[in-house]
C-alpha cells in the first residue's frame, strides 16, 4: 500500500527556476518591441501579464498538489473536463481569426487557447482508460478503436484551427502512453503503415506547411523570405558563443527575429546567455523530466503511473520540439517552450502538469 511522502523538492525547484528564467527572458526579449506588438510603451507589459498568469497558474498548481488523488481519478470529473475542452475547441472555430488562425477565445480581459488545455484532458482520459484496460490493450474493438476515435476528434478539431504542432504533440504523448501500456509491435507496425502516409499527406496538403518543410531542408535558399526565421534563429544562437552577450544585450530581438518572446525565446536565451546559459536551462528540463519519470516508475497505482508518464512526456516532447525548431533541426512550428515562453494558456497548462506530478510524488511503494 502506498504511503504519503513529502513533495519532490527537485521537481519543484527545477520547475520554479525554469519559470524565473522565463520571466527574465520574456522581459529582455519583449521590452523594446512592445510598441510594435501592442502599442504600449510600457517595457514591462509582457512580463507583467505573464506574472498575472503565473499567479493564476500557481494557485491551480498548489490546489492540484493538495487535492485528494481519488477525485482526480473520478471518471465523472475527467469526462466533465474533457467535455468543457471539447466545447471550447468547437467554439474557437467560430471566433474571429487572429493571424489567420482560430486558436484563441477572446474574452474582455484575456485570451484562452483551448488546444493547450486539450493536452491535460487527453492525458487524464488516457490514464483512466489505460489503467482499466491495459490487460486488453491489443483488443481492437474494446480498446484501440475507442481510443482512436477520441484522439481523432480532439486532434482533428485542433488541426482545423489550424494548429498542426499542438495536434502532433498531443498525438505523440498519447502514443508514448499507449506504448507503455504494452501494445504489441504488430499493432504498432499496422498503425504506422496507416498513419505515416496520412501524416505526410497532411504535412504537404497546405501550401504554408509545404513551404515550411521545404524551407527547413534548405533555409539558405531564401534567407530574406521563407527562410528568414530559421536563419535569424541560427544567427542569434551562433552570436551568443560560449558566454553570451549578456541579458538585455541581444540584437536579434530588435525586429529581426519574429516572436522572440514566444516561439523563439530559446534563440534569445542562446544569444544572451550563451552556450553555458542555454545548456543550464536544458539541464533543468532534464532534471524535471527525470524526476517525472522517476515518479511514474515508483508509483504502485496504474492510473498514477500513466498520469505521471503522460504529463512528463508532455513537457519533454514540447521542449524537444521547441529547441529543435530554434536550432533548425525541425521545420518551424508555433510551439512555446514550457514554463518559459510568453503565453498564459501554455504556462497554466505546464503548471497543471507540475502540480499533478508533485501530488503523485507523495505516493511511494
Amino acid at each position: 500500500m502506498s504511503r504519503k511522502l513529502t513533495y519532490d523538492s527537485y521537481l519543484f525547484g527545477s520547475a520554479m527556476l525554469i519559470v524565473v528564467v522565463g520571466l527574465v527572458m520574456i522581459y529582455s526579449a519583449s521590452a523594446i518591441i512592445t510598441v510594435q506588438k501592442v502599442g504600449s510603451e510600457n517595457p514591462y507589459y509582457f512580463m507583467t501579464r505573464q506574472c498575472i498568469w503565473l499567479l493564476a497558474g500557481g494557485l491551480v498548481m498548489f490546489a492540484l498538489m493538495h487535492v485528494d488523488i481519488t477525485r482526480l481519478k473520478d471518471r465523472r470529473v475527467i469526462h466533465l473536463f474533457m467535455g468543457g475542452v471539447l466545447v471550447a475547441l468547437v467554439a474557437v472555430l467560430f471566433q474571429t481569426p487572429i493571424n489567420g488562425t482560430h486558436r484563441w477565445i477572446v474574452l474582455p480581459l484575456l485570451q484562452l487557447q483551448p488546444s493547450e488545455f486539450a493536452k491535460p484532458a487527453i492525458i487524464l482520459f488516457l490514464a483512466s482508460f489505460l489503467a482499466r484496460r491495459e490487460d486488453r490493450i491489443n483488443d481492437l474493438t474494446a480498446t484501440l478503436l475507442p481510443l482512436g476515435f477520441v484522439l481523432a476528434v480532439f486532434a482533428g478539431l485542433i488541426f482545423l484551427e489550424p494548429d498542426f504542432g499542438t495536434a502532433f504533440t498531443m498525438l505523440l504523448v498519447a502514443a508514448g502512453m499507449i506504448f507503455a501500456a504494452g501494445i504489441s509491435w504488430r499493432r504498432v507496425a499496422v498503425f504506422s503503415f496507416a498513419l505515416i502516409p496520412a501524416g505526410v499527406a497532411l504535412a504537404l496538403g497546405a501550401a504554408y506547411r509545404r513551404d515550411r518543410l521545404l524551407t527547413f531542408l534548405n533555409p539558405e535558399a531564401d534567407p530574406l523570405g521563407k527562410g528568414f526565421q530559421a536563419m535569424q534563429s541560427l544567427i542569434a544562437i551562433g552570436t551568443g558563443g560560449v558566454r553570451g552577450l549578456g541579458i538585455g544585450n541581444g540584437r536579434q530581438k530588435l525586429f529581426f527575429l519574429p516572436e522572440p518572446h514566444t516561439d523563439f525565446i530559446f534563440s534569445i536565451i542562446g544569444e544572451e546567455l550563451g552556450f553555458i546559459g542555454a545548456s543550464t536551462l536544458l539541464l533543468l528540463f532534464a532534471l524535471l523530466v527525470w524526476r517525472g519519470l522517476r515518479i511514474a516508475q515508483r508509483t504502485e497505482d496504474r492510473w498514477a503511473f500513466y498520469a505521471a508518464l503522460g504529463f512528463t512526456l508532455m513537457i519533454a516532447i514540447q521542449t524537444l520540439i521547441n529547441v529543435s525548431v530554434a536550432l533548425c533541426l525541425l521545420p518551424t512550428k508555433g510551439l512555446p517552450l514550457p514554463l518559459v515562453s510568453y503565453g498564459g494558456s501554455s504556462l497554466v497548462t505546464s503548471l497543471i502538469a507540475i502540480g499533478l506530478l508533485l501530488n503523485l510524488s507523495q505516493q511511494s511503494s
